[in-house]
This record gives structure tokens, sequence and C-alpha cells, in this order.
């Protein structure tokens, strides 16, 4: 990078030196404007590479970051974190179970309140741990979908209050499918219950979602529901 700064310097230079040479073939005006474009290339060139030398630092400071949190020591990881289900909180679950609600509930489950990153992860609880913690996320969000595939079967057997309450629990829950939502919002307009698509359109906009044109279409979605309930200027 300061190779390829001092050959634009030496650049400029030399061609200032060409401009003042031959200067009375040049005419003044002309040095003006020569010399103003010139200031603003050397500018944009010293502008340019300050950004890259900051980016530089960045990733510098992100590697050493990683290379320190993979030499973290393994350490347990606390009980808080993990997410135990209270099946009493749902409907009653068939016998066969066929849609896998309480196999996945039973399963070690992680929920973390804010999004944490794959860094803080290992800072905390060292590289070794990073294969369990992804292993109980993806059980909890493997309970979510069946919450959600189970609501979708009760709306269809026309439960739709049954199927509200599961859906209402994977959304307190943070749940990232879609048709979490979508099938929730369904089930309001069934209701003519404008309050609720506002109320679960404020939850979409809380939640989080790695995808956010996840998030974009859902909250599209809502909107067009109000809108066939004719309540979305009252809520907007």
């Amino acid at each position: 990078m300061r190779l390829l700064r001092a050959i634009n310097i030496l650049a400029l230079l030399g061609t200032l030196g060409l401009i003042f040479l031959f200067a009375d073939m040049i005419g003044t005006i002309n040095i003006i404007l020569i010399m103003a474009t010139l200031w603003l290339i050397g500018f944009f060139i010293i502008k340019s590479s300050q950004g890259t030398k900051k980016q530089e630092d960045i990733n510098r400071r992100f590697l050493e970051a990683e290379e320190a949190a993979n030499n973290v020591r393994k350490k347990e990881i606390p009980q808080e974190l993990f997410y135990v289900a209270d099946l009493g909180l749902l409907p009653p679950i068939s016998e066969d179970d066929p849609y896998k609600v309480q196999r996945c509930a039973n399963r070690k489950m992680i929920r973390f309140a804010t999004p944490v990153t794959n860094l803080e992860l290992k800072q905390q609880y060292g590289l070794a741990q990073m294969d369990n913690i992804a292993l109980y996320e993806e059980n909890f969000h493997e309970y979510l979908k069946a919450l959600t595939i189970w609501a979708a079967a009760l709306t269809d057997e026309n439960q739709d209050e049954a199927a509200l309450s599961v859906l209402e629990h994977a959304i307190l829950l943070g749940s990232e499918f879609r048709n979490t939502y979508k099938l929730a919002a369904d089930v309001c307009v069934r209701f003519n219950d404008a309050e609720g698509l506002t109320f679960l359109r404020e939850k979409v906009e809380e939640n989080h979602f790695k995808d956010p044109t996840v998030r974009q279409h859902v909250i599209e979605y809502i909107s067009s529901k109000l809108n066939e309930l004719g309540h979305y200027e009252l809520y907007n």
C-alpha cells in the first residue's frame, strides 16, 4: 500500500514538472484547471488509501480476536442459557405426537435472548463448545418449527383457538419462520381481530430475524390482512 502511494505521488510530481516545463504552450487557465484536477485526484487517492488502511486495521484486529478466542479453554454452558419447554402452556398433545412436538421439547435447547456472534461465543465458552451450542440452537429452532407445523394442522381441523395459542407461544419465543406469523395473521382475520394483527406486527418488528427479507415479507403480509379488515389506516 505504501509503494502504491509512493508511485502515485511520483506520478503527480512528474505531471506537475511537465506542466511547468511546457507552461507557455499550455496557458494559464489550462494550468489552473489541470492543477485543480490533479489536486482532486490526489485527494481521492489519499482518502482511498486511508479507507483501505482503516479496513486493514479492522481486519487485523478481528483476526487477532479470532485467534485469541480459538485458544480459550472450554467452559461449561450456564444452565440459565438452556430453554426448558413447558408443554403445560400448550393444548394437549396427542399420544402419537405426529408433529414431534414432545420429542423436540425433550431435547437440550439454547435460546439466546439477544443476538450473539460466534466470536463472542468462543470468547465466553471456548472453541470446543461451538458444536454443542450450534446443536442446541438448532434443537430450539426445530422445536419452533414443530410448533408451527402442529398449528397448521390445527387450523386445517378448524381448531383456530388452539392453533393461535400454539402460534402465540412460538412468536413469544422469537420464531423466525414466516409461516408462524402468516398462520397467526390468517387466524386473526377469521376472528376479525385487527388489534391482534397489530400486536402481531409489533412482535415481528421486535423479534430478531437472521434474514431481514423474512421480516419484510411478514410485515407486508400482515399489512395486507389489516387492509382486508379495513383497519390498516386506523392501526398504522
